[in-house]
Parts: C-alpha cells; structure tokens; sequence
C-alpha cells in the first residue's frame, strides 16, 4: 500500500541547560489508508513526541514526515494539514480555552468557516450522536467522565473527516471496557473510511486491533511487519450502548 503517512529517520532531541535527552532516534514507520498503526511504549519513553511530530505538530531535529506529498518537517509554522482538516489530532486534554459554553459548540468549532453556525452545530450532534454521547452535548468539557472526554475529542478530531487520525494515548485513564470501545471505534473508523490512524497506548491489550504494531524504547522505534493479532471485524460504530 502507498503510505499516507511516511517518517524517515526522524530524531529529536530536548535540551534542559547543558543536559541533552534524546526521546527519537532514527525512528521510520508508515501508516497507509485503511490502516490502523499501534505505538506501544512505557510511560516517557517518547510516545508524545512521536505522535505529535506525526501530526505536524513538533518539528523533527532530522529526517522527514511525508504527509502525502508535503514534508511536515519543512512547512513554515502554522500551515500544517491538521488546520485545514488533513489530520485529526486527538488531544484528549480537551478545549485549553474556558470560552466554549458546551461539547457541542467544542466538536463544532472545526466547521466553521467552512459551514454556517447552525450546520456546523447540526453536524458535530450527528457526530457526537454516532460515537454515543450526544446526551453530553449540552454539558461543559469539566463535568465529562474520562470515558466521554476521550469520545468527545474523538468526535472533535474527526468531525473534519481528515485523511489521518493520530492519537496519542487515546484509551489512558480508561477502564477495560472504555479502552475497548474506544480500540474498537478506531477500527471501525480506519475499515469504514479508509482513513489511516496512528495511535499510541499504554498497554498491550490495545495492540490486538492494529494492522501493525511497533514498541518503542531508548527512542527506537521496532516495527511488527505482521498484523499484532486477530482484530474483531468491526463495521459499525457503537451507538446507544456504551460504557459510562
């Protein structure tokens, strides 16, 4: 498959005073439409850095990250595709302004410009419907369970229809089941869409829904050639049901 998605010897480095720690060395991997590309790392071992330089949104010390025929590598700041709807970014944190009155007008706020107010609020309800939390639209991002902020970023991210999902520790905080829903959303989005998604986890459970599955370590990243494991054959999303 032709990747969507190419890093290539990609390395980063943070400096605290004269002390360098190097979180990426060399690190390579694709992600192709359709496909569904699993980070696996212990707590600090760089998983952050990567997705974010995946997304275009940390500029790499080396190498490059071709995001169809752009290095995100070199664009000037500011004109990465995650601002115009090529990649959906996934920051489970959630909005970072005390300005949005509701879920609603956060999932909706990528739509405008593009579609009036009203479309745009029409559209991010049928989104949060189709990941089941439309009864949290009306309700502040501070009053959401850890399980419907990580669904309602989900939303927000793909309400756009981007090309490429990436999300960095999109299951973190969950429980056994929450994590669940979530891998299998993922899945279902990369099988009905065709659209590529790169996430890291915490945990190995997770891996089972990948196409591929790599670990990173030391900065370095080790690719799986093979599928992880037997993913469910996942077509629709989840709708009334799911976890609290």
């Amino acid at each position: 498959m032709q990747p969507l998605l190419s890093l290539d010897a990609v390395s980063m480095s943070y400096w605290r005073g004269a002390r360098e720690t190097v979180v990426l060395r060399d690190v390579s991997l694709t992600v192709a439409a359709g496909e569904l590309v699993a980070v696996w790392g212990q707590r600090g071992a760089g998983k952050t850095t990567l997705a974010m330089v995946a997304a275009g949104l940390e500029r790499p010390d080396r190498g490059s990250v071709w995001f169809d025929s752009l290095d995100l590598a070199r664009l000037p700041r500011g004109s990465a595709p995650q601002l115009h709807g090529g990649i959906g970014w996934v920051q489970r944190r959630g909005p970072q302004s005390g300005d949005f009155e509701s879920v609603l007008d956060y999932v909706a706020l990528p739509l405008l410009g593009r579609h009036s107010p009203r479309a745009a609020r029409r559209l991010a309800n049928a989104m949060l419907g189709r990941f089941g939390v439309s009864a949290s639209a009306g309700e502040r991002w501070s009053s959401l369970t850890d399980g419907e902020r990580t669904l309602v970023a989900l939303a927000h991210a793909l309400v756009r229809k981007p090309r490429l999902l990436v999300a960095d520790d999109p299951t973190a905080n969950l429980d056994v089941l929450q994590r669940q829903e979530v891998t299998t959303l993922l899945r279902g989005a990369a099988d009905e869409q065709r659209l590529g998604v790169l996430i890291t986890v915490p945990d190995m459970p997770e891996v089972a829904y990948a196409d591929r599955a790599a670990s990173l370590s030391d900065g370095r990243l080790t690719v799986s050639r093979e599928p992880a494991g037997d993913a469910p054959n996942v077509i629709d999303f989840p709708g009334a049901q799911r976890s609290a």
